[in-house]
């Protein structure tokens, strides 16, 4: 879908440099708004991804979809409020899927098979 792009070099945050190898994405997923870093100024390019981080970015990816109902997984309430409406939107469409327990770990680190089966889910999905 989106290839290789890159997006002006405008992302300024305490804690990147310029001419490192993340910053055409970094410059990318800060001006199509797909990320917009910690409001303590930092983006933290080497800290792992949450799952309700991954599910986030690709809910804005795709638009921001309009989503309803709500969580109903046995910690739901674990979910950050800011990530609330992609949360419901990605496993709604089947991009983000619970564990076993019934719980969703929103706050866990996404390991990298569950990145790539989100990434894979969402690739798939009829847009």
């Amino acid at each position: 879908h989106a290839g290789k792009p890159t997006g002006a070099p405008t992302a300024s945050f305490r804690d990147t440099v310029p001419g490192e190898w993340y910053m055409d994405a970094v410059n990318w997923a800060v001006s199509s708004g797909v990320v917009s870093g910690y409001s303590d100024g930092r983006f933290a390019p080497q800290d792992s991804v949450t799952r309700e981080q991954l599910a986030v970015m690709l809910w804005r990816y795709a638009g921001r979809p309009a989503t309803s109902g709500s969580l109903s997984f046995a910690d739901a309430d674990q979910a950050s409020d800011w990530a609330l409406e992609a949360l419901a939107w990605a496993t709604q469409v089947g991009v983000l899927n619970g564990k076993s327990g019934g719980i969703l770990d929103p706050g866990g680190t996404a390991t990298r098979a569950e990145t790539a089966q989100m990434l894979r889910n969402f690739m798939s999905q009829d847009r």
